[in-house]
């Protein structure tokens, strides 16, 4: 079936977008929410119209569990669960309130408490204060394992139609997977926000993929493979913070800390940066002014789901619906447990108009 896109790759508004450099506020659920509004409001206050946050921003990204044992974690890990956000909850409800107030979409990204788990999670919020979409990060990365669990199905619908465009969402190592890129394409995202952890150079130590530099070029990549404008959202950490986190005295981070390098850009649909390099060590916000149809101009040359396709050779088999540890065969009984669990509708979000 033909793709009509609204707008389209040639619309020629411009609208500015912004990408959040920012310390959490650490295991502080009542702060974390706090600066996210705060955040939401300075962007908007400077006309943003699309505002992108790191993973975990709420209540900050774990390093914790790469540089300790489980028994030093455990402290911190019981209070890291106690300030996690939860999706239908007062406190989300007062973040929407300001995306809506800012007239803004917001794509946030936070643990998430679901139950007695804990999730990789982002949230798109469109500019009417509603969640469109809601997704989990697919595959807990390395020592992520111990404390967050894997997404649900839905989460590869991660595209949402907004008025400005089909805005997208990707969580930190997300950006190399393969076959959920291949779908992500496939949802014809117009924008997206890549959300990323605090990030450190490379110094001999460790795999140079996650490095900063590593980090920053997957959210290139996807920028020129998909064609679509990237707005990369990453975290700072500071020695208070490190301390905090139990992190300081890990002599790995312990030479990084003082040498952060960070991620956020904006990048165009070629892969151009848009932005001019926000100093390592401070919170900030970048932005940028951007129009569609630069989208129109890449595409005239690749079009990874179109021109530049091979379905009849390679195509991928995918399955997008959740599935529950209970299914009721009453209908009644089924009906009452998915009002209970309030999913959001990912796939409808992403319908074009």
């Amino acid at each position: 079936m033909p793709i009509t896109l609204n707008p389209s790759n040639s619309d020629t508004r411009v609208f500015k977008v912004a990408a959040v450099q920012a310390e959490p506020v650490w295991l502080d659920l009542k702060g974390s929410v706090d600066k996210t509004i705060a955040i939401i409001q300075e962007a908007s206050a400077a006309g943003a119209k699309i505002i992108g946050f790191p993973e975990v921003f709420i209540p900050g990204y774990p390093w914790t569990i790469w540089a300790n044992d489980f028994t030093t974690c455990q402290p911190i890990l019981k209070e890291y669960q106690a300030n996690a956000l939860a999706v239908h909850s007062p406190e989300m409800e007062s973040i929407c309130l300001a995306a809506k107030n800012a007239s803004a979409t917001v794509v946030l990204g936070f643990a998430e408490r679901d139950g007695g788990s804990l999730y990789i999670s982002q949230v798109t919020i469109t500019a009417d204060g509603k969640i469109a979409n809601h997704r989990q990060k697919i595959k807990a990365t390395g020592y992520e394992k111990v404390v967050f669990g894997d997404g649900k199905a839905q989460t590869i619908h991660n595209v949402v139609q907004t008025d400005l465009g089909r805005v997208g969402s990707l969580s930190c190592w997300e950006h190399i997977q393969p076959f959920l890129k291949c779908h992500f394409y496939a949802q014809h995202p117009q924008i997206f926000v890549g959300s990323w952890p605090p990030a450190f150079p490379h110094q001999g130590q460790g795999p140079y993929s996650i490095s900063s530099d590593a980090c920053r070029s997957m959210s290139q990549v996807v920028t020129i493979e998909g064609g679509c404008y990237g707005i990369i959202s990453t975290q700072v950490m500071s020695q208070a913070g490190a301390e905090k986190m139990k992190v300081a005295d890990f002599p790995w981070f312990y030479v990084r800390l003082r040498q952060l390098r960070t991620g956020v850009k904006i990048y165009g649909p070629d892969g151009r940066t848009l932005t001019k390099p926000l100093d390592s060590s401070a919170e900030g916000i970048l932005y940028a002014d951007i129009s569609l149809d630069k989208i129109g101009e890449t595409k005239m040359i690749a079009d990874m789901t179109g021109n530049y396709s091979r379905p009849d050779l390679f195509r991928i088999v995918v399955n997008g619906r959740n599935k529950d540890m209970v299914e009721y065969e009453d209908d009644e009984e089924s009906e009452a447990a998915a009002a209970h669990n309030r999913e959001i509708d990912n796939a409808g979000s992403s319908k074009t108009f």
